[in-house]
């Protein structure tokens, strides 16, 4: 089947190649620095035709006659390029241009060329900024790209499309807010998140760690991820992918748009995913006999997804009234199979899960008093379905081999029918005033309203009525405001100063089926709080700076962590935020060509909600563990040779526990914290040759290798932690089945890029050396693996085909 599509895409490509030769009246190329870093940006001038590199440092001329062209290319911070060229009729025109920098200039006015990629980097308050645009064509998940980052560690259990759970400087969870364009994600649930988003549907990812920014307006304490789409089209243009895998995977996405002079625009965001995710993992396999349990490797059979999510949009830009309004239209909708529970215990072999939702959006920007100030606002109404089905009158063991056992419903213990409705609202509203070139004072309001719905058959009523629990009322709303004035020294000193106001009403019944509940219990908690922040940059240049800054934040419990899912999870109207004071300091800088940025942090954090098992088999947010930690992450780049590129990056952080008082307690003071990494390193390699087999194509072999230390599923003692320069050698003194192992990942591939990058064709191996690898709670990834993708892309800008008449 596999050899099939490979044929059909070859065929396709060859055809396309084809077509692509009769453009022979073209003039197109790429622009780099000499370390073959393609430039954006850059304003190319071919007679009296005019136009700027895409964000590859690509450029294409069309309909150009035969004949000798004055050719000028000029950018910030780079030496001005002109030469004639020479058109012959009838052939197309490449041109591979190398621009050198100026060091002169760079010195003076490098910051006003910046684009939001360099911008987001630069900020004072620190960012890892993940350029999803350097890997669309390879078959990367966008779980893989961010694992990749220094201080960051991905949770996805059972492959593509399961939930992902993300650790900065390891806190996790709820602790760790996501984005789409600064609007938390909440109003997608689980149909857009980073566990099913393809890179090309991104500019980039922002992942902010310890201390966030007032523009995204959110109640956390880890951090963040700030997904950042493409969002503003700059004309024609389509950009679609296929990738058929291992696994029975195959991935689709298609990101389109329109633009008129006008300002009118038009666009489509779509992707589909689909993966039977029936690897081999090993599990311990009950014998029928002796009841006595052995390792075995068996292949899963009931760990499928498939996911669907497509948003059309109109808007319109440029007016005297609003710089952007535009107004979109989404819909999801996700199934995923559910083969054990959240440890490898036992098989399951029906119970699923289902997410749907139609969204509506508004999104708003405004700027008035010549640009002094700035308005945005966004807004989403939508009610998010969701069905949980565990209704099985039988057992399946881990061969997919099935029993019938009459009268016990249910595989998990806990049977359910459930649908679930959600009514949410979303309100984010931002205002920057620019009181002069030097210092802006910024604003963010974001509140949500949100009320829960449902029924189900098998879930807990009350005593009083009879009636379903979860017909009962279930409300909650949580407003953050945000004041930030930031403002810069002498282009080398910048600064932030910011407050936020958190407050939170819920009003619901702490009812499940342990106790007699009544209808009339109902609880209603309204509680407010305060924060502050700030921080502070030094820069020499671009390369080389040193920032510090400081926060003190809360995470407000969230609404299934306050009312549960009436399912397996069980109210808890006592909880507290989670409060946090977090530093952090960090410094970048160069020798030469290698680039080297050393980042340490520390944290303090109580009352950490965790789910916890209360009675079996219920469980129950609480606030359990204090925890203290600090650690360092070092990055480093280096082009090794002009076509060759390294890179890598190391974290060490210690985060333990403190705050337990009673006798029984107390040795877990100064543990580590459980299911969190301690030490993990990443490396890369890139090498791109161009000319490859005609001057258009050119070819990229990448490797990318992971090391995660061992950690360990509970909390274990001290004393029987292993030794040697900070834990990293030996292992710890405990059962080994709470060990997860030391983990090495290794992956590989190649992209061939044809016809000025219009198509890519990518190939990867991941897991190589087919190594056992592990999640957080001891589940088994996927082994090896093989994956192709095919990109096509086309860039129609209107720029782009304005010639001289």
């Amino acid at each position: 089947m596999i050899a099939k599509h490979i044929l059909l895409l070859l065929s396709f490509l060859c055809w396309n190649v084809t077509l692509h030769a009769q453009n022979k009246d073209h003039v197109f190329g790429q622009v780099h620095d000499k370390n073959q870093k393609a430039l954006s940006g850059i304003t190319v001038s071919l007679g009296s035709a005019k136009l700027q590199t895409d964000k590859n440092g690509r450029f294409q001329f069309a309909n150009i006659k035969s004949g000798n062209y004055p050719l000028h290319l000029s950018g910030i911070g780079y030496q001005h390029f002109q030469d004639t060229v020479v058109k012959i009729a009838n052939e197309p025109l490449y041109l591979n241009i190398t621009m050198s920098a100026d060091d002169q200039e760079i010195a003076t006015v490098e910051v006003v060329g910046q684009s939001e990629t360099e911008r987001a980097k630069r900020q004072a308050i620190r960012a890892v900024v993940v350029d999803t645009r350097a890997v669309a064509e390879q078959p990367v998940t966008l779980a893989e790209l961010i694992n990749r980052s220094s201080g960051v560690r991905i949770r996805q259990s059972g492959g593509l499309g399961n939930a992902v759970d993300v650790s900065l400087n390891g806190f996790q969870g709820r602790a760790v807010r996501y984005f789409k364009d600064g609007v938390p994600l909440n109003y997608l649930a689980g149909g857009y998140g980073i566990h099913n988003i393809p890179v090309n549907s991104l500019e980039r990812v922002e992942v902010y760690k310890g201390v966030l920014p007032i523009s995204l307006g959110a109640d956390a304490l880890g951090g963040a991820v700030n997904l950042i789409t493409k969002n503003s089209p700059a004309g024609d243009q389509v950009d679609a992918s296929y990738e058929i895998a291992s696994f029975n995977t195959h991935r689709f996405s298609v990101n389109a748009s329109t633009k008129r002079k006008s300002g009118l625009y038009t666009g489509l965001e779509a992707f589909y995913n689909y993966s039977d995710n029936n690897y081999n993992a090993f599990v311990m396999v009950p014998d029928p006999n002796t009841g006595n349990s052995s390792e075995q490797s068996v292949e899963l059979f009931h760990n499928g997804y498939r996911g669907v999510y497509g948003e059309a949009f109109v808007g319109v830009q440029h007016k005297p009234w609003a710089k952007d309004l535009r107004f979109g239209l989404a819909y999801f909708n996700t199934e995923r199979q559910q083969q054990h529970p959240i440890l490898m215990s036992s098989p399951y072999g029906a119970a699923l899960a289902k997410q749907s939702s139609v969204v509506p959006t508004l999104r708003y920007a405004g700027s008035f008093f010549d640009d002094r100030l700035t308005v945005e606002q966004f807004a989403v109404a939508n009610t998010l379905q969701f069905n949980t089905v565990d209704t099985l009158q039988g057992r399946y063991d881990w061969f997919g081999n099935f029993t019938s056992t009459p009268g016990s419903i249910g595989e998990s213990g806990r049977p359910s029918l459930s649908d679930i409705r959600i009514q949410q609202f979303t309100s984010r509203t931002t205002a920057a005033w620019r009181w002069n070139d030097k210092n802006t004072i910024s604003a963010n309001y974001t509140a949500t309203a949100s009320k829960r719905t449902g029924e189900d058959p098998f879930g807990p009523r009350f005593t009083d009525s009879n009636v379903d629990v979860l017909s009962a009322r279930t409300r909650f709303n949580k407003q953050v405001l945000g004041l930030d004035w930031s403002g810069n020294v002498n282009d080398q000193w910048s600064y932030s100063l910011m407050g936020k106001w958190y407050n939170y009403h819920s009003q619901g019944t702490e009812a499940w089926a342990s106790r007699p509940i009544s209808e009339n219990e109902e609880v209603q908690v309204s509680k407010s709080y305060f924060g502050a922040g700030g921080s502070l940059k030094y820069a020499w240049d671009g390369d080389r700076h040193v920032r510090f800054s400081t926060e003190y934040a809360y995470r407000i419990p969230e609404i299934d962590e306050l009312f549960g899912d009436a399912v397996w999870t069980v109210p808890n109207f006592q909880l507290l935020p989670e409060r946090s004071l977090n530093f952090n300091l960090g410094m970048r800088n160069r020798y030469r060509q290698l680039h080297f940025e050393v980042n340490t942090f520390y944290r303090r954090t109580r009352d950490l909600i965790l789910l916890m098992s209360v009675l079996a088999p219920y469980a129950q947010y609480q606030n359990i563990n204090n925890v203290e930690g600090y650690g360092v992450e070092l990055d480093l780049s280096h082009p090794i040779t002009s076509f060759l590129d390294a890179r890598g990056n190391a974290t060490w952080q210690s985060l333990r526990l403190f705050g337990f008082d009673l006798p029984s307690d107390q040795w877990r003071n100064g543990t580590r914290l459980q299911n969190t990494p301690y030490f993990f390193a990443n490396l890369g390699l890139n090498a791109h040759f161009d000319r490859v087999g005609t001057p258009y194509n050119r070819l990229d072999v990448y490797m990318n290798y992971n090391f995660v230390r061992e950690f360990y599923l509970e909390t274990i003692p001290r004393q029987a932690e292993p030794g040697g320069f900070l834990g990293l050698s030996g292992s710890a003194s405990v059962r080994s089945e709470l060990v997860i192992p030391n983990q090495h990942l290794l992956s590989a591939g190649v992209s061939y890029r044809i016809a000025q990058d219009k198509y890519r064709i990518s190939m990867e191996v991941k897991n190589m050396l087919d190594a056992r690898l592990y999640d957080y709670f001891r589940v088994q990834r996927a082994g090896r693996s093989f994956h192709l993708k095919f990109t096509y892309q086309l860039f129609n800008a209107h720029e782009m085909s304005k010639i001289a008449k």
